[in-house]
């Protein structure tokens, strides 16, 4: 799932809508829809202060392959 998929969703989780996400994280709310409709790259730093706006945390698994 790609990281704006995620981010629309928890906004709607938690009832907020993009101009609230840009009060939380200080950017503006033409940055946010930018990010959110893939108008302009999410970066390390835009991801997060998304994810602690939000609440969101975000794991990496690796899959172990079976060597035959």
């Amino acid at each position: 799932m790609d990281f704006s998929k995620v981010v629309k969703h928890v906004l709607v989780e938690q009832n907020l809508k993009p101009i609230d996400l840009a009060r939380m994280t200080g950017y503006t709310p033409q940055h946010i829809y930018d990010l959110l409709r893939g108008e302009r790259r999410w970066n390390e730093d835009s991801i997060n202060k998304v994810c602690k706006a939000l609440g969101i945390q975000i794991e990496f698994k690796h899959k172990e392959r079976q060597v035959v």
